[in-house]
């Protein structure tokens, strides 16, 4: 199927999950289980959950493209094992390494000059874990939480920038055997996610524009159908990240 009909059935699936989850809050407020109907909730109570699930949704994607490179570099390990058996096996792994950090650089070959993505890519796996550990909205309800997971969402953003703007100034001259597409949709995604992210950490931690914050603080009900629709949206473009992977344009 083509990229774009499976966007649209993305979003189908994201408009057809509104209509359970109000069903299921509506009920959970007729039993009484949301407290007073007409409590308001400030922003700073469910929109940790949402940093929590942009998180999710950006470090599941990171893990699916690192999933992706796994396949990739390691397929071109294995068409250069004309040796040993083990030889093949470490160039596939240092080629696996190196093809987390390129970002959408694909290899078709293994060629010693990918060796200056092995920084990136070991950054990048080893940051792949902690990235996911923001996925907790307690860890973003505090000062010093929020400003953690921020600055490793601006770490993982830049890794996945630097190939990039590498592979746009042309420094160096094209490697062999490396091909470099136009950006994928879940690189498209991991930014729409990081971004919104940023728009939630400044209203948490800097707590302004107040206006804006003040028309944020919502009944409670609404605040559980926005967080549940959020949490649905974030959840189904995710899966479609990662299965369609760089294939989706």
């Amino acid at each position: 199927m083509h990229g774009h009909g499976v966007l649209m059935l993305a979003a189908v699936a994201v408009i057809a999950a509104f209509l359970p989850i109000v069903a299921i809050v509506s009920t959970l407020q007729r039993r009484g289980r949301l407290g007073d109907p007409e409590r308001r909730i400030p922003f700073r109570s469910y929109g940790p959950v949402l940093a929590a699930t942009f998180t999710a949704g950006a470090a599941a994607v990171h893990l699916g493209l690192i999933g992706e490179h796994a396949g990739l570099a390691l397929g071109s390990g294995a068409t250069l094992a004309a040796g040993t058996a083990a030889a093949g096996g470490l160039v596939g792994a240092a080629a696996f390494v190196c093809s987390v950090g390129a970002g959408s650089t694909h290899f078709a070959a293994v060629d010693a000059s990918i060796g200056g993505f092995l920084p990136l890519g070991v950054a990048s796996l080893g940051l792949a874990p902690i990235h996911a550990l923001w996925s907790i909205p307690r860890l973003w309800r505090r000062f010093a939480g929020a400003i953690a997971g921020m600055v490793i969402t601006a770490a993982v953003l830049a890794i996945g920038i630097v190939p990039l703007l590498a592979g746009a100034t042309g420094t160096g001259g094209s490697l062999p055997g490396v091909t470099t597409p136009g950006l994928g949709y879940a690189d498209v995604l991991g930014v729409i996610l990081d971004a919104a992210l940023v728009v939630v950490f400044v209203l948490l931690v800097a707590g302004r524009p107040r206006r804006l914050l003040a028309r944020l603080e919502i009944r409670v009900a609404d605040a559980w159908v926005g967080t549940g629709l959020g949490i649905a949206a974030v959840a189904i473009f995710a899966v479609v990240a990662i299965v369609a992977g760089h294939g989706v344009h």
